[in-house]
């Protein structure tokens, strides 16, 4: 039975390929971002509204940008997977732009918008993906901040593209599910919203220490330990209803086939992905010092939501990973809906 999976498990591996010039990528995203910061930048100084925000709208605040984003996310038309996202630069270009409008409209709330300055534009989402910057040594300047010269906010807006293709298309390995584009960009909308304005309030708060995390440097050995982790997430996520059919394996199968690891760690992962009740055990600490944690919950809801609604024991497990976590239950559930 093993061996007649495995023979139609071939039949679902996608080739390795590669589908979009990364270089062009970057440049694109590169001009892309840095005009969406400078528009929202200026549309928000403009906005005489936002400046009667107050602590109390925060929430009304980020809900309402997360909206305008699953409305962008609806409309999306792009292939499936991360590749698809990637390629669909203008729409996520316009996401980016409402959070950057997000960013400042939250410096308003925290009575913080003369101290808000382009560069935090740009090193809040750059932190939220995993990026190093200074803005602990920041949060309690006296001081309100100055605009960098245009060469330095041009070298954070690489930092933040290449930080934006690395985890979406380099270190994801959902990029070979064929999940509808708009369920794929909805729920990295819903995540990317979500990581931001978690680090914009924790920054912007008069009254908490603003703790940025270090994440430590990754090496290819790491790399592929992290790859290994998230593989074994989605495996226990097909399984979790004790049940392994060849839908499942279709998902499975590329994923690990693809993925930059050796033969036969590939083939031990297969064989045990296609066994009932194998129940991998996850290090939850490894993927949390390497900022991989929501990553896996992302692409575990991408993987729970391929054919448009969520499995009740695939909720219950993505929940359990969840808590293990420490995520935001509220937070994890909306991204399933």
């Amino acid at each position: 039975m093993f061996f007649s999976k495995i023979k139609d498990l071939t039949r679902f591996v996608s080739p390795k390929k590669d589908l979009i010039d990364l270089s062009a990528l970057q440049h694109q995203l590169n001009d892309g971002l840095f005009s969406s910061m400078e528009s929202a930048f200026q549309a928000c100084m403009a906005d005489k509204g936002n400046s009667q925000y107050s602590t109390a709208d925060i929430e009304k605040i980020v809900n309402g940008y997360a909206e305008q984003n699953m409305l962008l996310a609806a409309a999306s038309s792009i292939v499936p997977g991360p590749l698809g996202i990637l390629g669909a630069v203008p729409e996520l270009l316009l996401n980016f732009k409402n959070q950057f409008g997000m960013i400042y409209d939250l410096s308003c709330a925290n009575d913080k918008e003369d101290f808000l300055n382009k560069d935090l534009l740009l090193d809040i989402p750059i932190a939220a993906f995993g990026g190093n910057t200074k803005l602990m040594t920041l949060q309690d300047s006296a001081q309100d901040l100055l605009d960098s010269p245009v060469a330095v906010l041009q070298g954070k807006v690489q930092t933040l593209g290449k930080g934006i293709i690395e985890r979406t298309m380099k270190k994801s390995i959902a990029q070979f599910i064929p999940v509808g584009g708009p369920i794929i960009m909805g729920i990295w909308a819903k995540s990317t919203t979500n990581k931001i304005a978690t680090t914009s309030k924790s920054f912007f708060d008069k009254n908490a220490l603003y703790i940025e995390h270090y994440k430590p440097e990754e090496t290819p050995a790491i790399t592929a330990a992290l790859q290994v982790q998230k593989i074994k997430g989605l495996a226990n996520l097909i399984e979790c209803n004790n049940e392994i059919n060849e839908a499942q394996i279709a998902f499975i199968g590329p994923i690990i086939q693809n993925a930059e690891l050796p033969k036969s760690q590939k083939n031990h992962l297969l064989e045990e992905s296609l066994r009932t009740g194998s129940n991998f055990q996850l290090d939850y600490d490894l993927l949390k010092e390497y900022e991989e944690d929501e990553a896996l919950i992302m692409e575990m809801a991408i993987m729970a939501k391929r054919s448009g609604s969520v499995d009740g024991l695939e909720k219950k497990y993505i929940l359990q990973v969840a808590e293990e976590m420490k995520f935001d239950k509220t937070f994890v559930e909306d991204l399933l809906d």
